[in-house]
């Protein structure tokens, strides 16, 4: 079973199939065919819930700040 196939079989909590799309989005976007570490950090900060997002914002993240670099 290739990765992608074993990804969709798990059973993603919501607030993290959210953060995923998000960050698939965001990488379509920029004109990319895989998501990578900035894509899911800027999905998981815009979820804005869970323990991710939390710890993201409290070191003071800024998901806008990294997509105008």
């Amino acid at each position: 079973m290739e990765a992608s196939q074993a990804a969709e079989r798990i059973a993603w909590p919501p607030y993290s199939r959210k953060a995923i799309d998000l960050a698939e989005a965001r990488s379509e976007r920029n004109g990319s065919d895989r998501i990578d570490c900035d894509d899911l950090l800027v999905g998981l900060a815009q979820v804005g819930r869970g323990v991710a997002a939390d710890v993201l914002a409290e070191a003071g993240f800024d998901p806008a700040a990294l997509d105008t670099t």
